[in-house]
């Protein structure tokens, strides 16, 4: 073989091979530019996907935050407004207090009340000692006691207290007597004066208990 055949051949094949190499490679590029142009359309309807995405989930965030926050602002104005109303409840209810004392103490510096509370107390204190003296008066009336027996002294005839005349109250400032103190004394009356508290009582006060309690004393007497 001669030396221009070799290079003829040698020539052929890398003709050959150079068009083999661009034909891949530009089989290459051209799978490379469709596989850009798809990954980028790819790419971008997923960047796309998800700005919107991003977009609409800020938007809801950004909207509970906003009613987070105005249902905050409302609380916060009620509980204000409640404690505004409190502390003026408080104070006007301090100031009635006030208001009430004063007008109390206004009325009993007054002559007439004050005059009132002295007669009062010292009606007290006369029924009080009225009651001492009958307790006395009941307890010397008690039977002598065995030791006293041995030594007897002449007895002087007890005084019966005459019925009071119709109309008349029957004990002394009866009128003031409560029901409870005209109870207890009824029980150490005699008859007559028992019948008058009765008849007295139901002609004027008519109260039940002492009512019965003298009914009951004019019982025990018969």
């Amino acid at each position: 073989m001669t030396r221009t055949n070799q290079l003829r051949r040698s020539r052929t094949r890398l003709q050959r091979q150079g068009a083999l190499w661009f034909q891949q490679t530009r089989d290459a590029g051209e799978t490379f530019l469709s596989e850009s142009r798809d990954a980028s359309a790819t790419f971008a309807r997923d960047m796309t996907a998800a700005g919107t995405r991003l977009v609409t989930t800020a938007g809801r965030s950004a909207d509970g935050f906003r009613k987070a926050m105005h249902k905050e602002a409302l609380d916060w104005q009620s509980l204000v407004l409640q404690t505004r109303d409190a502390y003026v409840a408080a104070v006007k209810q301090r100031l009635e207090r006030a208001e009430r004392q004063a007008l109390t103490t206004r009325q009993a510096l007054k002559p007439e009340a004050m005059e009132a509370t002295v007669l009062g107390s010292a009606r007290d204190l006369l029924e009080r000692a009225q009651s001492r003296v009958d307790q006395r008066l009941e307890q010397a009336a008690k039977p002598v006691t065995a030791k006293a027996a041995r030594k007897p002294k002449p007895a002087k005839p007890k005084a019966v207290k005459a019925a009071p005349k119709k109309g008349q109250a029957p004990l002394r400032n009866y009128d003031q007597l409560t029901a409870k103190d005209v109870v207890s004394r009824v029980q150490r009356l005699s008859g007559p004066q028992a019948t008058a508290v009765l008849e007295y009582e139901r002609a004027r006060k008519k109260r039940a208990t002492v009512i019965r309690a003298a009914e009951q004393r004019l019982g025990a007497a018969g």
